[in-house]
């Protein structure tokens, strides 16, 4: 359990409050730069940590970032026309650069430097990894952008989807270090059924089918976790048939990157990026990224189609409203939800525990070590930010490219803190 103050602290994240200063010292993902496809293109309206922004693509290809509103009559400027290196609001004209300069007053006279006066809201982005960054804290406390893997490859070796989740952003990074629900919320009916060894049960990777059946076999993993200089890493240690330890290793670089297992034995890097949107939603960026080749347009698709989430126009088809177009025959025959796609299956029990959840009434066990690690950690920085420390994880030096996660079987004696260390990473790959 938490207690109700801790859990407003973790919670809340608009303009001022504790969690939110602590999340507006660090880079965001605030949108995919195909939404903004062309210099000029139509602006797109952002939402952020309870902020309403507009986004835009200026005549230089530069991205802006501003407040939604106009200064002079709180008209909003998704209305307004891009143009000229400039978003001009279509109520009087007033025009504004990507740094929040007014350029532009035709409402005034020639001769007034009233626009020389007037700013609005404007934050740093950068492009990267197909997503636009923004910096939304104190100007001359702008940290050093984190440079993880997925920015240190060729672009097409990337790949990012995005998906808006109906409920408070702790509810869906709590559910990405939970190692424990992948035996029952992803279970299909039939995993428990037995499976020979297929030569995997050994040092290395396992294979997809005993993957599925030790995760159902094996349902309360050994969860160990330890504290790193750029977040946390945690372990979930399950035994093999032979006397082999199965851990996957799941890391957390703050504010809030996942780095998660994936079965491409260290060929690729998948992580979950948590943008909160408000206090009852938030936007999760699901980031793949290949260390050895480009996707091709094949993956891209397969991938997209394995998630089951979006439509056409990037909205989720199964939501709270429709019950996740739950299907209880397939939940008797088929899966243990009845629900198609690993994410939706995520967001139905996440989303389900309210729009923010009630953590006093909450009572935790043993599989829940992580998420008690993670509430801890997070605490601990925003006190520290509270009282006057540096927010941790920002350190320019670290080596954020080298940070990966692992699924791996390892001996009966070893020890998983010797495995996908950022020393053995910085010589391995």
């Amino acid at each position: 359990m938490l207690s109700q103050q801790d859990n407003e602290l973790l919670c809340r994240v608009g303009p001022g409050t504790p969690m939110g200063d602590l999340l507006r010292r660090y880079w965001h993902p605030v949108l995919l730069s195909e939404e903004l496809p062309q210099p000029d293109c139509p602006p797109v309206r952002v939402k952020i940590m309870h902020e309403e922004l507009v986004a835009f693509r200026d005549t230089n290809g530069i991205v802006g970032l501003l407040d939604n509103h106009c200064p002079h009559r709180r008209a909003s400027l998704f209305f307004g026309r891009n143009e000229e290196c400039g978003l001009r609001c279509v109520y009087h004209g007033w025009k504004f650069d990507v740094n929040g300069n007014c350029v532009d007053m035709p409402s005034e006279p020639a001769e007034s430097n009233f626009k020389d006066k007037v700013k609005i809201t404007a934050y740093p982005t950068k492009e990267s990894a197909g997503m636009v960054w923004a910096y939304m804290g104190p100007k001359d406390l702008e940290p050093p952008f984190q440079n993880h893997v997925m920015h240190t490859v060729p672009a097409d070796h990337v790949a990012v989807n995005k998906n808006r989740s109906y409920c408070n952003y702790l509810q869906g990074v709590e559910g990405h270090i939970d190692s424990a629900h992948i035996a029952m919320l992803h279970r299909n009916v039939g995993d428990d059924a037995p499976v020979s060894d297929d030569g995997t049960d050994k040092p290395g990777h396992l294979s997809q089918a005993l993957f599925r059946y030790f995760t159902t076999k094996y349902r309360t993993p050994d969860l160990q976790a330890e504290e790193t200089p750029y977040g946390f890493k945690y372990a979930g240690i399950r035994p093999t048939d032979k006397g082999n330890q199965w851990v996957r290793i799941t890391k957390h670089a703050l504010p809030l990157t996942f780095f998660i297992p994936n079965d491409d034995k260290n060929t690729a890097s998948s992580c979950f990026i948590t943008v909160p949107i408000d206090d009852d939603s938030f936007m999760r960026y699901a980031v793949r990224c290949r260390l050895d080749r480009p996707f091709s347009q094949k993956e891209r698709e397969a991938g997209a189609a394995a998630r089951a989430v979006n439509d056409a126009d990037g909205n989720r088809v199964r939501t709270p409203s429709n019950d996740y177009l739950i299907d209880r025959e397939a939940q008797r025959t088929m899966s243990i939800t009845g629900i198609i796609g690993i994410p939706n299956q995520d967001f139905a029990v996440t989303e389900s525990m309210g729009a923010v959840c009630d953590r006093e009434r909450e009572h935790l066990g043993t599989s829940d070590s992580a998420i008690i690690f993670l509430r801890r950690l997070l605490l601990k920085a925003v006190r520290g930010l509270q009282e006057g420390e540096d927010p941790p994880g920002l350190d320019a030096a670290m080596p954020f490219d080298m940070i990966r996660s692992e699924d791996i079987v390892i001996a009966p004696d070893g020890d998983w803190r010797e495995l996908a260390t950022e020393d053995q990473l910085l010589t391995r790959n």
